[in-house]
């Protein structure tokens, strides 16, 4: 088909391809009022005390206590991360502990390294007590396993929440995004429809 062809036959069909984009453009419109996901977020700061304390500036037991921290940083994702913390907190909140369960706990929550010692957690959900549940048994989970592993390695390293509770907060759904993927899903499909509608002829 050459394109003055395709070019005739997409003014002919320009009122059905005006209409599907607006009726896209709206449907993008309404689908940004749908009420967004909580969000229950806490940030947790690994650290770990000198041998010797000192009132120099700079010591070598000071340096290594820090490096030491940072490694233990991503040991303290991997806990977060880990299965069977997820189902410690499974067992928690008395879920059963079934593979889709898991599978839905590790959906729910992300881990993140925001520093050489600072560790975010973010639990997510579209009910807001359930959001605050799941993010206090995780965390509680998380800092009670921390201290097995530092009892059992190194006394001196400590796991602790920069806050006393989570911040939470409801997802705002960026407007004119939703609106302009409403449209070009509009317009694609009314192109999909036409091209079906002659190949079909």
């Amino acid at each position: 088909m050459e394109l003055k062809e395709i070019l005739k036959i997409l003014k002919k069909k320009r009122s059905e391809i005006v209409i599907f984009t607006l009726c896209g453009g709206l449907l993008g419109l309404a689908a940004s009022f749908i009420p967004g996901k909580f969000k229950a977020e806490a940030s947790y700061f690994v650290g770990r005390t000198a041998d010797k304390p000192s009132s120099e500036f700079f010591t070598y037991e000071g340096y290594y206590a820090q490096q030491t921290a940072q490694s233990y940083t991503n040991t303290a994702v991997a806990l977060l991360e880990s299965q069977d913390l997820k189902r410690s907190v499974l067992g928690e909140l008395e879920i059963p502990v079934t593979d889709t369960n898991l599978r839905k706990l590790s959906r729910s929550y992300r881990v993140s390294k925001n520093g050489p010692q600072v560790i975010t957690l973010t639990v997510a959900d579209y009910n807001y007590d359930k959001s605050v549940t799941t993010f206090t048994a995780i965390s509680t989970k998380f800092l009670d396993s921390s201290d097995k592993v530092s009892a059992g390695s190194d006394e001196n390293i400590s796991v602790s929440s920069l806050s006393d509770n989570p911040v939470v907060r409801q997802e705002q759904r960026p407007l004119p995004y939703f609106i302009l993927g409403g449209l070009l899903f509009g317009l694609a499909v009314s192109m999909l429809k036409i091209t079906f509608k002659e190949y079909l002829k």
